[in-house]
This record gives C-alpha cells, sequence and structure tokens, in this order.
C-alpha cells in the first residue's frame, strides 16, 4: 500500500499549497515552489516531488481535488473503446487527484447520448479504504440526481461496475471558464453580471436541495458559445446537516481524503472557516462567490498572495483596484457595499442567503436601493484593529445632526390646514363606523351581531348631511367609504356611492380631475370582469380623449390607461400582441416615472402573466422576479400582492419545468396566505394546495400528500365555493397520479359538478374532465374514460387552439386510453396528431406521445419503429421545456424496456424496469400498480 506523499500532521498545509500551485500556469510553479513563506518551507521537497511527477494532472474543469499518490499509480487505467457499465470510452478529457474524465458514449442501446464519465483513480482504491471511495461516489451521486437545474452541469445516471470501477455520467460541457469568457469578449459591467446571475441561481437552487458546492471558483463555471453558464463538479459538495453543519459521525469515521477536503477546497476561492477547517454552511458558498463576483467585476482575483490567517484575510474593495476611472465610479457605492457584505469574516454578517445576494444584484442593475450597508467608519476601523492588531485608544465624540426640511413642495398654510382637517375628519369618519358595534355604548349591540356592512351602511348615509357645508372633504369620505365597500365585495354599493362622488367631483372641478380619469379606468376594468366588452372599450376612449385633453400623456394616468386596456383585451384571441404591446407601454411608463412604486410593480406581474398565458413562460419568469424584488423592497409591503406574486412566479416556474424552484415560489405564497388569512381562512387554500401539488409533481409524495390530507380536513368544514372545489381537484388528479384512482375519482366528480353549474367555470370544467377520464381509465372503467375524454378533447377542440398544451395533454391521454383498449390505429392517429400539431417538439405530452407510438408499432410487430419512437421519446424528455411530471419519465422507461425485450436485450430491458419500480417506489403509493405490476406499461 503506498503512503501518502507527505507525513500526515501536513497534510492540510501541503494539500493548500499544492492546490495553489496547481491553479498557476505550468511555467510559472517553479518559481513560486521557491518563494514559498519560511513557515511552509518544510513542504517544498513533497511539492517538487508531486509536480515533477505529475505536472499536468489538474484539468481546469472537473475534479480538482488534491493529489493523493505518486507517478506509478497515476498511469492511465483506461483506454479509449473500453466498457464501463454501459458506457464506451472514447477520449480523455481531464484528469485532477480525485480522478480523470473520460467523454464517453452509451453502449448498450438503450438510447444514444455522449457524456462526460467521471472515473475516480485506481490507485484511490488501493490507498485508501475502498468503500469510502465508493460511499463518497454513491453520496454525489445522490446530490447530483436532485440538481436539475439548466445552469448545472446534468447528472444522467451512476454505477459501480464489477471489478469495483465507481462512475458517474454527466452532462459533456464545451465552454470556457467565466473570467477567460468575459475577458476574450470584453464584456460590459451588466453583462457581467447577468451571466453571475445564472451562477447564482443555480446555487440557489442547489441550496433549496441542501447541497453547498464548496468549492465554487471560475474554473468550475463555464459559459457556453450561445452565453449560458454551467456549474460543474460538484465532487466534493455535502449534504448539510440539521444546522447547516457537516455530521460529526461522519467525519469521525471520514478517511483522510474526505477530512481534507472538508478542510479545503481551492485556497484562492475558500471563505475564512473553510482555511480554519470550521463547519460548511450556505455562506460558504455566498462567500466564493462574493470572490468570483469580485474577480467578474475587475478582471483580477481578490486574492493573489498567500493566505496565511483566515481572521486577516480581507480583499480590497473592488473599486480599488479597478482598472480604469470609468469603471471605478461604475464600481463604487452599491457594488462595492454587495461585494464586500458576501466577503464579510464572520459567515453571520455575510448575505443570509445566494439568493439574497443575487436579489441585491438584481436591484443594482434596476437602479433601485440595495440591502447591502455601505462600509460605514466603524466598521472601516474594526477591519483596521483586525488587519494590525496595534494597541488602539480611541477617543470617540458622537455628534447628532437632526435635520428637519420640507421634502419637494411647500404648502401654503391655508392648503395644509385644509389638508390636515380633511385627514382628521377621514380618521374620525372611519373610527366613528366602528363605534357604532361596541356594547358599550347607548345602541351598541353585542359583539358578532352587527355586520360590517351595517356598520359602513348607517355612516355612509350620514356623509352628505353630515359634511354638507364641505363640498372636498364630502369627496374624500364618499370616496373612501366606495373603496370599503369595494374591499367587502359589496359592488352595489360600491357604485352607488362612487357614481355619487364623481358627480360631486364633475359639478366641482370638472371632467379632468384625477377622480374622474382613475374612476373611468376603473369602471373599464369592471366593465370587462362583468363581460360587458362594449362598455369597457366606451369607457377606455373616454378615459384616452380625457387624458390627452388633460395634456398627461407622459403621467401616471396614462400609464394606468395602457394597463387597464392590455386587462380589457384579455379573452380576445386576435389581440395577443395588442395586449402585450399595452403592458408593455404601461410598464416602460411607470418605470420612467415612478421606477420603485406600486404601479410599477403592478404593470410587471400584468405583463408576466400575459406573457405565461401565451406559453413564453422563462420571460414571464423574469418578469415575475422582477416585480417580487420590488414588491419586497416597498415602504409598505402589500402581502395580497406579494402573495400573489409568488404564486404567479410558482406557476410560471412549474410550467417551465422547474419543480423545485416552483415549490419554493408557491410555498412562499402559501405562507404569506396562511399568515395574512389564518390557515383555516378559504383564500389560504388554493396557494397551499398549488405547492402540495407542485413537491406531488416533482416526486416528493409524503410532504404533498400530508397538506392535502389537511386540505380536506378543513373544506370539509366549509365545503361550498371555487376555493374547495380547486382543493378537491388537485388532491383528487394527484392521487390518481400516485397509483390511488378510487381515491381520487370521488373528488374530482365533486369539483366536476360544482364547476358544471356555472358557465363562468368552462375551462375549469374541461380540465377536470380531463382528470377524472384519466382517473377513470386507471380504475379499469375503460367505457366511461372514453366518454369523458372525448367530451374534454371535444371541449378543448371548441375553445383551444390545436397546438396548445392542454390540447395536446388531452389527446395524448386519449390514445393512451385507445392502447390500453387494444385500438391501436385510432391511438395512433391521436398520437400522431400530438406529435405533428404540437408548438413546442420538446413537451413532455410531445414525449408521452412517441412512447405511445412506440406502443402501436410494437402491436404491430414494426420493431425497427418502435425502436426510433422509443428513442425519440427518451431525447424529447432530455431536452424536455415545460410541464412535467416526474412519474412521466419511468413510463418512457417501461416502454423503451418492452421494445428492447422484443429485440432481444434482456439486460438492458430488465436495467430500464429495475430504474422505473425504483423511481415508483421513491414517487407512488406502495401499492400503485406501477409496483405491483412492473411489466405493464403504465403511467
Amino acid at each position: 500500500m503506498t503512503a501518502l506523499p507527505c507525513p500526515p500532521e501536513h497534510w492540510p498545509a501541503f494539500s493548500r499549497r499544492l492546490d495553489a500551485l496547481l491553479a498557476l500556469p505550468a511555467e510559472a510553479r517553479a518559481a513560486a515552489l521557491e518563494a514559498l513563506p519560511a513557515d511552509e518551507a518544510v513542504l517544498r521537497p513533497w511539492l517538487a516531488a508531486v509536480l515533477a511527477r505529475q505536472a499536468d494532472a489538474l484539468a481546469d474543469g472537473y475534479l480538482t481535488a488534491p493529489h493523493l499518490a505518486p507517478a506509478a499509480d497515476a498511469t492511465p487505467a483506461h483506454q479509449a473503446g473500453q466498457r464501463i457499465g454501459p458506457w464506451q470510452l472514447q477520449r480523455e478529457l481531464g484528469r485532477g487527484g480525485m480522478g480523470v474524465v473520460w467523454l464517453a458514449e452509451r453502449a448498450d442501446g438503450a438510447y444514444a447520448r455522449q457524456v462526460a464519465l467521471k472515473l475516480p483513480h485506481l490507485h484511490l482504491l488501493e490507498n485508501l479504504n475502498a468503500a469510502a471511495v465508493r460511499g463518497r461516489f454513491a453520496r454525489e451521486r445522490d446530490i447530483l440526481a436532485a440538481l436539475a437545474h439548466p445552469h448545472i452541469a446534468r447528472f444522467y445516471d451512476a454505477g459501480v461496475t464489477e471489478d469495483g470501477q465507481p462512475w458517474l455520467a454527466l452532462e459533456a460541457v464545451d465552454g470556457q471558464n467565466i473570467t477567460t469568457w468575459c475577458q476574450q469578449r470584453q464584456l460590459p459591467l451588466d453583462a457581467r453580471l447577468a451571466l453571475f446571475d445564472q451562477v447564482a441561481d443555480a446555487v440557489a437552487h442547489a441550496h433549496g436541495r441542501l447541497v453547498a458546492h464548496r468549492d465554487l471558483k471560475p474554473a468550475n463555471v463555464l459559459v457556453t458559445a450561445d452565453g449560458q453558464v454551467k456549474l460543474l463538479d460538484f465532487g466534493i459538495a455535502k449534504l448539510l446537516q440539521a444546522g447547516e453543519r457537516d455530521n460529526p459521525a461522519e467525519d469521525a469515521d471520514s478517511t483522510v481524503l474526505t477530512r481534507a477536503q472538508g478542510v479545503l477546497a481551492t485556497p484562492q476561492y475558500a471563505a475564512p472557516e473553510q482555511l480554519a477547517g470550521g463547519p460548511v454552511s450556505v455562506a460558504t458558498d455566498v462567500y466564493a462567490l462574493g470572490l468570483m463576483l469580485f474577480e467578474l467585476l475587475t478582471d483580477q482575483p481578490a486574492f493573489t498572495g498567500t493566505r496565511r490567517d483566515a481572521t486577516l484575510d480581507e480583499p480590497p474593495q473592488p473599486s480599488r483596484v479597478a482598472a480604469t476611472p470609468a469603471l471605478r465610479r461604475a464600481l463604487a457605492g452599491d457594488l462595492d457595499a454587495i461585494v464586500t457584505q458576501a466577503l464579510q469574516t464572520a459567515p453571520e454578517a455575510r448575505y443570509a442567503s445566494v439568493a439574497a445576494l443575487a436579489d441585491d444584484l438584481r436591484r443594482h442593475r434596476q437602479h433601485l436601493p440595495v440591502r447591502a450597508r455601505r462600509l460605514g467608519a466603524g466598521q472601516r476601523l474594526a477591519r483596521f484593529v483586525r488587519r494590525h492588531r496595534l494597541p488602539v485608544a480611541l477617543g470617540s465624540a458622537l455628534t447628532l445632526a437632526l435635520v428637519a426640511g420640507v421634502a419637494g413642495v411647500l404648502w401654503q398654510a391655508q392648503e395644509a390646514r385644509a389638508q390636515a382637517r380633511r385627514a382628521e375628519a377621514v380618521k374620525d369618519f372611519l373610527l366613528g363606523v366602528f363605534s357604532a358595534a361596541d356594547p358599550r355604548l347607548a345602541g351598541g349591540k353585542p359583539n358578532g351581531q352587527t355586520t360590517a356592512k351595517t356598520l359602513l351602511d348607517r355612516s355612509a348615509a350620514r356623509i352628505d348631511a353630515q359634511f354638507a357645508d364641505d363640498p372636498d372633504l364630502r369627496i374624500e369620505l364618499l370616496r373612501t367609504a366606495a373603496d370599503v365597500y369595494r374591499e367587502l365585495g359589496e359592488d352595489d354599493a360600491y357604485e352607488a356611492l362612487q357614481q355619487r362622488q364623481l358627480a360631486l367631483v364633475l359639478q366641482r372641478h370638472g371632467p379632468l380631475h384625477d377622480n374622474v380619469l382613475n374612476g373611468q379606468l376603473e369602471a373599464a376594468t369592471r366593465a370587462y370582469l362583468r363581460g360587458s366588452l362594449a362598455d369597457c372599450r366606451r369607457l377606455l376612449a373616454d378615459a384616452d380623449d380625457s387624458i390627452r385633453r388633460a395634456g398627461r400623456d407622459t403621467d401616471p394616468l396614462r400609464a394606468h390607461w395602457w394597463m387597464t386596456r392590455g386587462i380589457c383585451l384579455r379573452d380576445q384571441a386576435d389581440q395577443a400582441a395588442a395586449r402585450v404591446e399595452a403592458l408593455q407601454q404601461a410598464q416602460a411608463l411607470f418605470a420612467q416615472l415612478e421606477p420603485g412604486q406600486r404601479g410599477n410593480v403592478t404593470a410587471l406581474m400584468e405583463l408576466a402573466t400575459e406573457h405565461s398565458t401565451q406559453g413564453r413562460h422563462a420571460v414571464a419568469i423574469t418578469l415575475n422576479r422582477q416585480a417580487v424584488a420590488m414588491a419586497e423592497a416597498l415602504p409598505r409591503r402589500n402581502e395580497a400582492e406579494l402573495q400573489t406574486l409568488y404564486g404567479n412566479l410558482g406557476l410560471a416556474l412549474q410550467q417551465q419545468g422547474d419543480l423545485d424552484a416552483a415549490a419554493a415560489a408557491l410555498g412562499q405564497a402559501a405562507d404569506i396566505a396562511e399568515l395574512t388569512s389564518g390557515a383555516d381562512f378559504s383564500t389560504a387554500w388554493v396557494p397551499r394546495s398549488r405547492h402540495a401539488r407542485t413537491l406531488h409533481l416533482a416526486g416528493q409524495r409524503a410532504p404533498a400528500q400530508a397538506q392535502f390530507q389537511r386540505l380536506l380536513a378543513q373544506i370539509a368544514r366549509q365545503p361550498d365555493g371555487p376555493d374547495a372545489n380547486i382543493v378537491r381537484e388537485d388532491a383528487g388528479e394527484r392521487l390518481a397520479a400516485e397509483g390511488r384512482p378510487a381515491d381520487g375519482l370521488p373528488l374530482l366528480q365533486q369539483a366536476l359538478a360544482a364547476y358544471q353549474r356555472s358557465a363562468q367555470f368552462e375551462f375549469d370544467q374541461r380540465r377536470v374532465q380531463r382528470h377524472l377520464g384519466d382517473a377513470q381509465a386507471r380504475l379499469g372503467r375503460q367505457a366511461e374514460a372514453l366518454a369523458t375524454l372525448q367530451a374534454a378533447l371535444a371541449a378543448y377542440e371548441a375553445a383551444d387552439a390545436p397546438q396548445r398544451q392542454p390540447t395536446a395533454a388531452c389527446r395524448e391521454r386519449l390514445g393512451r386510453l385507445l392502447l390500453d383498449m387494444g385500438r391501436t390505429e385510432a391511438a395512433r392517429v391521436q398520437l400522431q396528431r400530438v406529435v405533428d400539431e404540437a408548438a413546442v417538439k420538446t413537451w413532455s405530452h410531445v414525449a408521452l406521445a412517441q412512447a405511445g407510438l412506440a406502443r402501436a408499432a410494437l402491436a404491430r410487430g414494426a420493431l425497427a419503429e418502435a425502436q426510433a419512437f422509443s428513442q425519440q421519446a427518451l431525447a424529447t424528455w432530455d431536452a424536455l421545456t415545460g410541464f412535467r411530471d416526474v412519474r412521466m419519465q419511468a413510463y418512457l422507461w417501461r416502454v423503451r424496456a418492452a421494445v428492447l425485450a422484443a429485440a432481444g436485450d434482456a439486460a438492458g430491458a430488465q436495467a430500464l424496469r429495475d430504474r422505473a419500480l425504483a423511481a415508483a417506489r421513491r414517487t407512488d403509493a406502495p401499492d400503485s400498480p406501477t409496483i405491483t405490476q412492473p411489466l405493464a406499461l403504465l403511467l
């Protein structure tokens, strides 16, 4: 057994210094070795020996862990053409301390794909406990399997060969590291921040799965030719334990290799706690991202020399090292503050999360105030003291300057007194409304016996008589009372007071007063909601003319007009472009006039909703995130608005296929709803139901079903209303999907019956019909399922374009039922239409349809056709965009297994069946047919 390249007690220092040397160009390593500080001179001979034997052992992307073995053990153990599990090696891509990476291709016929195949060095299995190395790879396999994200190099498969060689199949990424990419193209600052935003999004996703990277650096972030970031090498990542600390029991049993990597990744990009051998947390990655951001902003690393004391390592502010005055000005202020907060020595002083860091950078790019505090004099002094350890006698004198002034406009004294009087009167009016319910007052009723509407009715009736001598105050009070009626949902009372208020405004101030113009826009919106499109168009035209005559085309009123126009054009299929144009006009005007105010938030939200409706979910996600960041920063948070924003963001992410991020956003919306209205209140049910459904789609069955059970118990106490129906639909559909259709069917039947009682729920009717047909088919009630699905498809075809995803989903489910019924040709026709007509060829239902076509071909004995379709289905899934349910992939594996079995590849078929069965055991009910009948072609 070969020993370590240095005595064990010197391993941490040796590891750090070797990483630093290997990060240098080969020609610079000898000089750096000679320049070692005196306290590291003892390491020189051991370092020189390793460098001489493994001069090019560190790749620039994958596998950047320290080298542990002499040259004899580093002889390549693999050759081009060799078979490793189901993969055939093609050429070596890179080599590092933990192992080697080969370009490989699938060789067992299951599907065609090239991958980067990651293999540990054979000498690691000889020098270290083989079980520990295999355990490390098993852990990495599990981690990577949970990290499905567009900016993380994709994990495909993992295993161990018969002779004990572990392997990991990862996405082969062709790109440059992020700093080289930016420097060669001389990217401007904003473009660099946009790339960094992709990195942060990927790391935040990993943290959401309880995974810290622990070795973030530019070499582990590649940018592809089309400008997309790919984060590499979660090879030293470790699942965070409770409290974000490593598991002590695991550490006690760790090998030298594991302990060394726990202490440090790459010193130049390590956090102080890593240098000190402390616990790793999300704050560790925040620090590493801060260093990467520093380098992206300045084109030079934050640390260039030896990092000897973690408590003294404090990089300069980026602006201090900027190469040009223009760059110095661009970095000074916000970006200096953001980098400084990310690079605080104490983990708790950094950003609380990567998402918070990314959010501050987005706020900077949107010219909004950032949350990072600029370094104050006290902090600068503390840094100085820490750095120099000098005895400092500080005599401090604190001067408080109390500045009193007027912001913007000086009011005339008379107008100020009138405004104050009106404000006081409004306050007294609202207090008087509810004092009528005080049981201590004469005539007051006991608590609970007087409704809010009754109290408001009494007070509103007195406004005209009580304030007859002050018409402006009457206007203010009538408008206030009308707004309260609107919040109570009392539309008739709202309309009556609104008309009285507007009549008084017209009489006193004319048709161009703000109240009149805003009233016209609000009336147009309400006409749209009532379905009165003619009234909506007329009111919009009136408001357009009034705004123009008032000379307010560059005013927030015009922005409101554009937004109202966009809303009122909804449900008109031929006005899709006009809707987007109107909402874009509104948002651009708000961004110009009121960039950080609520109007801009609402405009972003409406524009995002429109893009999502038209299938542009990526655009909707970006706009929703901007709106969320803006709404969170408003001085007065509107919780209802934030709930809607997080909900919209979550649904867009769900439709884009990012289920983990969708669940996080929808969970935030549900939490806000429950905090503001209470978990038992019906307005909190739908956000929580959407959250549960998304968890279930992502394969997290247990927490999803726990939430559904709680919701079903709550709606049993208030069974009527659309909120309860949505819960029934979501829970019923998911119960059927996991193999419990008998439990889901009655819930879907109740929801459908409720929707059928009103024509306004036509869209909901056809959606629930589709889910009901699926449940009936799963129960073997094929004739009922056929009638239900045919009715749903007819409704979709009458109301929606054939290329839309809901129509494709319904048609695919009908085709799958026809296959189960033995009606192969009828099924083939439906499934081929899905493939031909779908607007996006990488939808999940296209993959399902291709798998169905493979089944149809197999039934006809057309084996070559079945082979082609089953391969296409898997390729479509790999390139998937849009909605998904993780259970769909297992169905594709079952179909491919059936094709391989028919072709005589029993081993390949069994491997896929085993994979499908393992997936079903994770995601489906224990007695689901996908588990009890593993040979059946079931979804």
